[in-house]
Parts: structure tokens; C-alpha cells; sequence
């Protein structure tokens, strides 16, 4: 009985560390216990309960890609720049392949493709960084992870917007106008 309650416990640790969040130490040490255990008597082979390559994506600190995933996501960026520079676009759009470029930086610098010191941010840019993060975070067609419900995206972009990482300004407005409803189908 005391075994069966404890893979009931491992279950209920692995069921939870498959959830896109961020990996508390408990839930890390709990993992990495799981990785240690096998199988003993009534199991048909004995061995570990957890394969290394379960146990490692089990394990990412947040999110559920690891590295090689979220460096193919993030190639877009390059892809998509490279793509759109080579469009000749009328005076009024010549700046696209620029915005597109920098729709994953934030106000402090980071995101990705890393942005160089000094260069110019477009508002336009920093426009479609909080439209996209609302449509990462509740499009319900991502492979790799559940949507949320648009209350809790509007949480987690104000968040990033008081941390100084989005423009403040510009989300109260996004949500002032109620701008995501033009994604979500709401009235």
C-alpha cells in the first residue's frame, strides 16, 4: 500500500511538472527523486520509472521547450526578416522587415534576437511585442502548450509591463480599448 501511494505521488508530480509554468525547487527535487527510483517486485521489468530524455523535459525550469525547441521558435524572427527584406516596400512600409525584427524585444534589452545598444526600438514594435505575447499565451492551436484564459494573459502582460520589460503606456491602452477582443471573438 505504501508503495502504491507513493507512485501515486510520483504520478501526481509528473502529471504536474508537464504544465507549462516555472519548475519550483520542491517539484525539481521531487523529479529528480523519481529519476533515481525503479521498478522492484511486481513490476514485469525492474528499471527506472522515468527515461533520461523524460526526465530532462520534465525538468526545464520554465516552459515546457527545451533549448533546440525554443531555438527553432525563435528563428522566425530571422526567418521572417530576412523574407521581408527583400520585398520592395513603398516608403510608407519600408520600416515592416525592422518591426518584425524586434516584435520579441523588450524595453530592458533582452528578448530575442538580442537587440544591439542603441538601436531603435519602432513603437510600432514595441505595439505588436504585447499583441503577441497575448496571442502566444491564449491561442488555443499552440502544440506545445494550453491556452489561458484572457483575464490571466491580461495578468501576466501587466506584469511585464509594470517590470518595465513592456511599455506601460501602451498596454493600458491595449486593454483600455479592449484590443484583444479583436482576437478573441469577444463583443
Amino acid at each position: 500500500d505504501r508503495g502504491l501511494k507513493r507512485l501515486d505521488g510520483f504520478l501526481q508530480a509528473i502529471v504536474a511538472a508537464n504544465e507549462p509554468s516555472r519548475l519550483s525547487a520542491e517539484a525539481a527535487s521531487q523529479l529528480a527523486e523519481i529519476g533515481r527510483a525503479t521498478g522492484s517486485k511486481g513490476f514485469e521489468t525492474a528499471g527506472s520509472l522515468l527515461m533520461p530524455d523524460e526526465l530532462r523535459l520534465l525538468s526545464i525550469p520554465r516552459g515546457t521547450l527545451d533549448d533546440d525547441e525554443r531555438e527553432e521558435i525563435e528563428s522566425h524572427v530571422d526567418h521572417s526578416t530576412r523574407f521581408l527584406s527583400q520585398i520592395p516596400w513603398t516608403k510608407e512600409l519600408k520600416k515592416i522587415p525592422g518591426i518584425v525584427r524586434a516584435h520579441h524585444w523588450k524595453l530592458d534589452g533582452s528578448g530575442y534576437p538580442r537587440r544591439r545598444e542603441g538601436e531603435e526600438f519602432p513603437v510600432q514594435a514595441k505595439m505588436m511585442v504585447i499583441a503577441d505575447i497575448f496571442d502566444a499565451l491564449t491561442a488555443s492551436d499552440r502544440p506545445y502548450k494550453r491556452a489561458v484564459p484572457v483575464e490571466r494573459a491580461l495578468d501576466i502582460i501587466g506584469q511585464e509591463a509594470r517590470s518595465s520589460l513592456l511599455d506601460p503606456a501602451l498596454f493600458q491602452l491595449f486593454v483600455e480599448a479592449k484590443v484583444y477582443r479583436l482576437t478573441t471573438g469577444e463583443r
